[in-house]
């Protein structure tokens, strides 16, 4: 019950607009990293840094096979895409690198926890042409243990850190220019692209609550979805910068071909801090009129 009354307090002071310091955070302990990441280039990619993406989440279906990726970012919620939650999850697994290692220190870092629920965004169609409003949020059925392995990325909720960046690291396990899902995790160097460059090559009007990023033979691909796109930056003048989460893999050409849409995560960070509120709330309640049933149950059984 702890666990809820302080996200609860903290998330109170954000729906209302209130907060110690000139940036806020949706969870202070995020975006660092046991190593500093190497400079990779999922299409086009390389094999990431086995440090490097602690907050970096395997989404997986309810036979236990793969649907999609996300990222954590507090110890009790996981980011993903929309489309990646109509699958309805069954587990994530955190501090995952190597999907294919069973070696004691491979299974000794992961954390496989239980989907407690799900939450899509209620103007989300899957129908849709232009996959707008592609944003959901996993509840973890237990709080995540932060380790070397998984920590949170850091959200900012009151400044927009990816508005004037150009370049950006997208990680995941898609398919890779060998077409086939890849075992270890992958990371991918890319860059932000004019929306009509979208609007020509996929036919997709976009508008701000999407970006459009690209590479040259380079690309998110076919299992990356619901994947994080990151920048780097420093917090009110602190030297050592911190990873944050500006964007999450939406939808591309077929091919994979270096263009492709993103969800702008900035454009929902009122959705995101809300939807976790509205659950912390409503999960403590919960909690509550259990007790007081069992209180009461025992009391008259008495």
């Amino acid at each position: 019950m702890k666990i809820f009354t302080a996200e609860i307090a903290i998330l109170a002071c954000l729906v209302l607009g209130t907060g110690k310091g000139s940036s806020i955070l949706l969870t202070e302990d995020c975006g660092t990293a046991k190593h500093p990441s190497r400079v990779r280039r999922v299409v086009g990619g390389k094999d990431a840094d086995r440090f490097a993406n602690p907050w970096m989440v395997l989404v997986l279906g309810q036979f236990g096979d793969f649907i999609c990726g996300g990222s954590l970012i507090t110890r009790h919620f996981v980011l993903t895409s929309a489309s990646c939650l109509m699958s309805t999850p069954k587990q994530v697994v955190l501090g995952e690198y190597n999907r294919n290692c069973t070696t004691a220190d491979c299974v000794s870092s992961r954390q496989v926890i239980d989907v407690d629920s799900r939450f899509i965004h209620d103007e989300f169609n899957m129908t849709s042409v232009d996959k707008k409003y592609d944003i959901g949020l996993i509840r973890l059925a237990r709080k995540v243990l932060i380790t070397d392995y998984v920590r949170p990325i850091c959200l900012s909720v009151d400044r927009r850190v990816g508005h004037k960046a150009r370049y950006f690291t997208a990680t995941g396990w898609g398919i890779t220019d060998l077409s086939k899902l890849s075992n270890i995790l992958q990371k991918v160097a890319l860059m932000k692209l004019d929306r009509r460059s979208c609007t020509r090559r996929l036919r997709i009007k976009l508008d701000g609550s999407q970006l459009c990023i690209g590479g040259l033979n380079r690309d998110t691909c076919s299992g990356d979805s619901g994947g994080p796109l990151t920048v780097k930056s420093h917090m009110d003048g602190n030297r050592k910068s911190r990873t944050f989460l500006v964007g999450m893999v939406s939808f591309g050409s077929p091919s994979c071909s270096g263009i492709g849409v993103y969800t702008n995560v900035e454009h929902y960070v009122d959705w995101i801090v809300n939807t976790i509120h509205e659950s912390n709330m409503n999960s403590s309640q919960a909690h509550h009129l259990r007790e007081s049933t069992e209180m009461n149950y025992n009391f008259t059984t008495n």
